[in-house]
């Protein structure tokens, strides 16, 4: 780990036009991010690729770092914003998938019991992955007003205002989106195995 006083030259070096410093830096502050974004997203996977984002963002802002606080707390903070950025987007696809599982009664069955058999989780994560490959495949005019209504829970009015659409144009596209989901997950779930 680097000093605040060769943080502080690192920083006037960069500033000075030798890019070749930013290896030096991340370097030097590689695992301290990483272990901090590993304790907030307790993923080894996903807190590397949020310290390779933390990295990104604190070198776009580098130019703005006023030297108020040392470098490592600026670091941190720009770790910490982007690990509550993703634990923000995982909260939200939980909440769209229970939405979007619960509209289509998916896993209700072994909802009702403590411990499913081993067959019904694996029927279960298949019916999961048709429903988001589903989702997925839905075109942006149908998959948004889906995802703002279940997804951010906005009602029909709100979305209808976001898009720039009717009310009723709103209900319409909702409507289509959930025929073709179910007949996505109809034809998935008939499809022999």
């Amino acid at each position: 780990m680097t000093s605040k006083l060769a943080d502080a030259q690192l920083i006037e070096r960069y500033r000075a036009g030798d890019a070749a410093v930013v290896d030096t830096l991340v370097r030097a502050h590689q695992q301290a991010v990483f272990r901090l974004a590993l304790s907030i997203l307790d993923d080894p996977a996903e807190a590397d690729e949020a310290a390779q984002d933390a990295f990104v963002a604190a070198l776009n802002a580098l130019p703005s770092f006023q030297g108020e606080s040392a470098f490592t707390t600026w670091l941190y903070r720009i770790t910490v914003n982007v690990c509550r950025g993703r634990l923000r987007r995982r909260r939200t696809r939980q909440r769209l998938k229970e939405a979007l599982q619960a509209l289509f009664h998916i896993g209700e069955d072994a909802a009702h019991r403590a411990e499913p058999h081993p067959e019904e989780a694996v029927i279960q994560n298949e019916r999961e992955i048709a429903l988001w490959q589903g989702v997925r495949a839905l075109d942006d005019r149908h998959r948004l007003p889906l995802v703002l209504h279940y997804y951010q829970g906005l009602a029909t009015t709100e979305i209808a205002v976001i898009l720039g659409l009717s009310e009723g144009t709103v209900h319409s596209r909702l409507h289509t989106a959930r025929r073709r989901l179910r007949v996505h997950l109809q034809v998935s779930h008939n499809e022999p195995r």
